[in-house]
């Protein structure tokens, strides 16, 4: 079982890991609202990687 700081540490990850395949699957397998899906969820990992690594060169 994970400790708390664990779960704490790794929730983010794994949603957007989540987030990721199903944006996958949709892009594989569906059309229409699958594509707006699949386009929002392979779009925000990039955002958010985008995001702190901005956020981490201007505070360096």
């Amino acid at each position: 079982m994970l400790s708390p700081e664990s779960r704490r540490l790794w929730a983010w990850p794994t949603a957007i890991g989540v987030l990721s395949t199903s944006g996958l699957l949709s892009a594989l397998v569906s059309d229409h609202w699958g594509d707006v899906w699949s386009w929002f969820a392979l779009g925000l990992p990039v955002l958010v990687m985008a995001w702190f690594s901005w956020r981490r060169e201007r505070s360096a």
